[in-house]
């Protein structure tokens, strides 16, 4: 079944709007009870089993330096956030205007590329992270 543009953005709405849901339970989660927010903080298995970075390693460290506004760091620690994020916000922004609007205001159409272009950044992060750390200069 082919869905049309417009439910795939509905969708891609949807699911947007479950994440930040599921974002500020973590959030009020790991304020309210501290093992939580410990638990978060757990070394990552794929790290600690091969001793090679995974492609998300770096993540949580650039959403912080992110969330405190030191870009650039957070571009080191791993530029999918960046890229993400501000995707993120971008989609989000648009379509709830646009259904404020009742569609005068119209939302940012998903293309393929922005997938595709998130993709190469965690593979190309991982690969530099990996090839820095197997010629002896570590990166995280």
């Amino acid at each position: 079944m082919k869905q049309t543009a417009k439910a795939v953005e509905q969708t891609l709405y949807r699911l947007g709007m479950a994440a930040a849901l599921f974002a500020a339970a973590v959030v009020i989660l790991a304020k309210i009870f501290p093992p939580f927010a410990a638990f978060l903080g757990w070394p990552c298995p794929f790290r600690a089993l091969t001793g090679l970075y995974c492609p998300g390693c770096g993540g949580t460290r650039a959403f912080s330096a992110l969330l405190a506004g030191r870009v650039l760091e957070s571009l080191k620690w791993h530029p999918f956030v960046v890229y993400g994020l501000g995707l993120y916000v971008i989609f989000m922004g648009s379509w709830t205007l646009n259904y404020l609007t009742r569609g005068r205001f119209p939302g940012l159409k998903y293309r393929a590329w922005y997938t595709w272009g998130g993709v190469a950044l965690v593979i190309g992060n991982w690969a530099v992270k990996n090839i820095l750390l197997l010629c002896g200069r570590g990166f995280l």
